[in-house]
């Protein structure tokens, strides 16, 4: 998921900005006292905004014809599930701010459902191409946004069509496809780095692996909200969703400290990178999977504490990284908006 454009276009992971954005106004936001309603929708707003931009500019390549550039690389191919699953979160924060019109979060949740449909063979066909290149191809957790992006999908539609009868079972369908998506992702990012015995953690520690968690915890989310798995099986998947969490964050905090000692503090923790919005986007889904969680009674002591924790005071950790990560795109974006702006001598 690179930061740099492609085709004077967006990033193909450009929709991991929708995504974080939409998950922290979606949970966290909803649970901060006297703040959360008021903000719902001017984020609302925000986030359309956003998306609209994107979706012009992802447009403008296809009508120019350099599409290509999204799809070409089997690998990166697969940040294309951040324009559905951040359409879908969209879909949810429209919901969420104007009720009365649900109209448009359904337009919403199709143009999504479109694009995951258009992208469902080229999935099938890049997995089959990293299966085969092995550890050459270099997976990473951008694989498994083809999981973020199917669950999306589910459970949205469980938010959106609650009264369409068997919605839950084509839900269900839907959760099965992305824990297989999931599997097989998982496969081969174990394989690349079980071959790799000279990867570097510093520089082959790819922001976009935080998925490892953050597709887990999209799978539990929907599993709560579709009613059909009882609080002890979610509180187990809940478990282990916070040990990959636990597992994959102390690599990152490992991976840091050998960045700051390579690079410094600034260039090692203060550049900005799109796939970023990545780990806001996981670490939002985990709080709301935390949120949406029945059998937090049913965990061992320690564990229903730090459950309790997490749901009370977690939501202000979501809130800090989106405003962190907005200040870093800030300074990113300054110079090259002043670069941009015309230049005047002075008066004539």
């Amino acid at each position: 998921m690179e930061e740099r454009a492609i085709s004077d276009g967006p990033p193909t992971a450009a929709g991991a900005i929708v995504m974080a954005g939409g998950i922290f106004g979606a949970a966290a936001l909803q649970r901060i006292p006297d703040f959360g309603a008021a903000a719902t929708a001017p984020l609302a707003i925000a986030l359309a905004v956003v998306w609209t931009v994107i979706a012009a500019m992802i447009l403008r390549s296809l009508a120019s014809g350099r599409l290509a550039a999204h799809t070409r690389s089997p690998v990166g191919s697969f940040a294309i599930c951040t324009w559905v699953a951040g359409t879908m979160v969209l879909a949810r924060m429209a919901m969420l701010s104007a009720p009365a019109a649900l109209i448009l979060a359904k337009a919403l949740f199709f143009i999504g459902l479109g694009i995951w449909l258009w992208f469902l063979p080229l999935a099938f066909r890049n997995l089959r191409i990293i299966a085969a290149r092995g550890e050459s191809a270099r997976p990473n957790g951008i694989v498994l946004l083809s999981t973020v992006g199917t669950e999306a999908i589910a459970l949205i539609a469980l938010r959106l069509f609650p009264g369409v009868p068997d919605i839950r079972w084509a839900a269900a369908g839907f959760m099965a496809f992305g824990a297989g998506f999931y599997l097989a992702g998982l496969v081969l990012i174990l394989r690349r780095y079980a071959e790799d015995r000279a990867w570097h953690l510093a520089d082959e520690w790819p922001n976009a692996n935080c998925i490892l968690h953050g597709a887990l915890s999209i799978t539990g989310l929907t599993a709560a909200a579709s009613g059909l798995f009882a609080p002890q099986p979610l509180a187990a998947f809940w478990i282990g969703d916070l040990a990959v969490f636990a597992a994959v964050e102390t690599v990152e905090a490992a991976r840091s400290i050998e960045r700051i000692r390579q690079l410094g503090w600034w260039r090692a923790l203060l550049v900005y990178d799109t796939s970023q919005w990545a780990r806001n986007f996981t670490f939002g889904m985990f709080y709301a999977f935390s949120a949406a969680l029945p059998g937090g009674a049913l965990l061992p002591p320690p564990l229903a504490l730090l459950h309790g924790a997490i749901i009370g005071y977690g939501q202000y950790a979501v809130l800090f990284l989106i405003l962190a990560e907005l200040s870093l795109m800030a300074v990113s974006v300054a110079p090259r908006i002043r670069a941009a702006l015309p230049r005047h001598g002075g008066l004539r």
